[in-house]
């Protein structure tokens, strides 16, 4: 990322602690932003700075829950987490997100 600001302030990312999704992370994370993790576990490792929020990517209402108060949803689901990107899509609407990033 370049040396401006970002235009958002609060970010949750579904598959942040994989490979990509644990990269985008840590650059939110030292660009200042609020990051939300959404995992499938609670016990999940996530980046130091982070919040990690366990879902059902099945059931809207626990991805509404966990994304209150974001404003940008970031899907880095790997191959096999891409059906649950509609959902995820929807939740993010529902929750008032201001932008959803799909995989």
């Amino acid at each position: 990322m370049s040396d401006s600001q970002l235009t958002f302030s609060s970010f949750a990312v579904a598959g942040g602690a994989g490979g990509l999704g644990s990269l985008i992370t840590k650059e939110l994370l030292a660009q200042g932003a609020k990051v939300v993790v959404l995992s499938r576990s609670a016990s999940t490792a996530v980046p130091e700075g982070a919040i990690v929020r366990a879902v059902d990517y099945t059931d809207k209402d626990s991805l509404v829950n966990a994304l209150s108060g974001v404003e940008v949803v970031v899907s880095a689901l790997n191959a096999g987490g891409f059906p649950s990107q509609p959902a995820l899509a929807d939740a993010a609407k529902a929750a008032g997100a201001k932008l959803f990033v799909p995989s």
